[in-house]
């Protein structure tokens, strides 16, 4: 197998540590020249790829502007014909301020470069639950805490465009809920206003993932930000997408080849020894071979591995548990015609939902639909694997893209600033052991021990004569040691202090809590420093 060198054939990436700190590879400066550099690109591939991209994507606009038209007033400024695409994705959920950060940098970077910026929601991702770990104040201890606080009774496994919700007054009332838990850290949090666009959207769709991603692309729209949203449910439907699938479907054993063979080297050069990471190899089974695809429907929730057979002149797509189809193809449509694409377009519906992996996910984002995609920390660093299976199975190189993250923290006192004074109890909880005369004034102490202790010290014996004088010099400061229990039982408590104070900051300053527990000024206020770089601190690679 050929190895790899993790440094020189991969980008590392990783979230900026410190508060109000923003990460951008290239540098948000840079993002006008590398969308340039896109568009040179992708101008260089054939007749096809360029037809199809114009269908996709005028598609996709018409798509993206009657969808956010439903529940936010939308004005286009550049020309829809033209204009090049910028585009960001994530899953509909209530992420941190860091994953938020790159809605404002898509916008910015499109309104700088007269570009049109859409948002994909990632609809096809299974929910991870109906709640939100929100910091509060512990009445009884004064530490910070976490409270789990739920906006449905149930909620996750299923993927976020199936989330329906079942509990509709938990769900009106979990404003109220965080707002009261957050009070003591927080003023004025984004949930207020977050929460009636939610109730409206709920209205509307009925489903927490669509509910989410609504609400929070409503309030962008009251601060100001010019972006189009879509979920990927919607992008993913009609004939590009189907003929892109084909491309991969008709041909999935040398797909699967490679798929596989480069997921393997990137296991080996990261030295992951899961199989399950970055992604789980494609698998083959009873003459079924495994596709980067879901199957699910609205009778059948579960998101389950699409697999894919040709059988008697039929290409045969099925989840194996129930859901399956079958397109003919033949010497008249092959495989890969429009016959076939067509046909696999309009089973493509409620009751039979085709969505794609994460790399596939992202390479038909990025090699069809637009023309710079803005990845966060993670996405970047797996989809350096995707940008390896895309220019070998497709024979042609995918448009770069960008990393952009953050870290902005709620206001208080940081755990950092009292490591200090840890290491100074540490350092005299081990003076006690092995100098325990530094505490003379602090507890009575034998004076003859010390006294000797002090003969010893100047009279050191040559190396390899030391055995006795050691054992001696061990046995003074155990004496003397045992003689200041009180002074050490005062410093483990002050450390023990220092220590739970520690912990209860770091649970404060994480910079993983939700965007909408944060006061929305200072949130905002502080992406413009960053995306102005008029206070923001851009950080580089580790």
């Amino acid at each position: 197998m050929l190895s790899l060198n993790v440094a020189e054939t991969f980008r590392p990436y990783r979230a900026p540590k410190n508060d109000g700190e923003s990460f951008a590879d290239p540098s948000i400066d840079e993002a006008g020249g590398l969308l340039r550099e896109n568009l040179t690109r992708l101008s260089l591939d054939s007749a096809e790829w360029q037809s199809l991209r114009h269908e996709a994507r005028q598609q996709l606009i018409s798509d993206a502007v009657r969808y956010t038209s439903t529940y936010r007033r939308v004005e286009l400024t550049v020309n829809r014909e033209t204009a090049p695409i910028v585009m960001a994705g994530h899953q509909p959920s209530l992420f941190h301020p860091g994953v938020w950060f790159k809605n404002f940098a898509l916008d910015h970077i499109a309104k700088a470069n007269d570009a049109i910026a859409i948002n994909l929601v990632i609809d096809n991702d299974a929910a991870s639950g109906s709640s939100i770990r929100v910091p509060t104040i512990d009445e009884i201890s004064g530490d910070y805490t976490l409270k789990n606080i739920r906006y449905d009774r149930f909620g996750g496994g299923v993927p976020h465009e199936q989330t329906t919700i079942s509990d509709r007054a938990r769900f009106d009332r979990f404003d109220d809920v965080v707002s009261k838990a957050v009070a003591p850290i927080v003023d004025k949090p984004i949930i207020g206003p977050l929460w009636k666009h939610a109730k409206a959207s709920v209205e509307r769709c009925g489903v927490a993932g669509c509910a989410l991603a609504q609400a929070r692309h409503a309030l962008e729209g009251d601060i100001g930000l010019s972006t189009l949203e879509l979920p990927l449910g919607v992008a993913c439907r009609g004939r590009v997408f189907a003929v892109f699938l084909l491309k991969i479907l008709c041909d999935v054993d040398r797909f699967q080849d490679i798929y596989n063979s480069q997921t393997d080297l990137y296991r080996e050069a990261h030295g992951i020894r899961s199989h399950a990471h970055p992604v789980p190899n494609l698998a083959r089974e009873d003459g079924w071979i495994e596709a980067p695809i879901w199957i699910y429907s609205d009778e059948q929730p579960q998101r389950k591995a699409g697999w894919i057979k040709c059988e008697d002149g039929e290409l045969v797509i099925s989840n194996r548990s129930g859901l399956s189809h079958r397109f003919k193809f033949g010497p008249d449509h092959p495989c890969t015609s429009d016959e076939v694409a067509l046909a696999l377009a309009d089973a493509n519906t409620n009751s039979f939902k085709i969505r794609p992996r994460a790399l596939l996910t992202t390479m038909y984002a990025r090699m069809i639909l637009s023309d710079l995609f803005l990845h966060g920390i993670g996405g970047g660093k797996y989809d350096q694997l995707g940008d390896r299976i895309a220019e070998q199975f497709f024979a042609i190189r995918p448009p770069q893209f960008m990393v952009v993250s953050a870290t902005i923290q709620l206001p208080g006192e940081s755990p950092e600033g009292l490591d200090p004074a840890i290491r100074v109890l540490r350092r005299k909880l081990r003076d006690i052991d092995y100098q325990p005369e530094r505490f003379a004034d602090k507890a009575e102490l034998d004076e003859g021990l010390i006294e000797e202790k002090r003969r010893l010290i100047r009279d050191i014996p040559a190396k390899g004569h030391r055995r006795e004088w050691q054992r001696r010099m061990e046995a003074i400061n155990a004496a003397l040691s045992s003689q200041l229990e009180s002074v050490r039982s005062e410093l483990r408590y002050q450390l023990a202090l220092l220590l739970r104070r520690r912990s209860s900051l770091a649970i404060l300053k994480s910079r993983e809590h939700p965007f909408c527990v944060f006061n929305l000024d200072r949130l905002v206020d502080s992406y413009r420093k960053m995306l102005d770089k008029k206070g923001g601190n851009e950080v580089g690679f580790p």
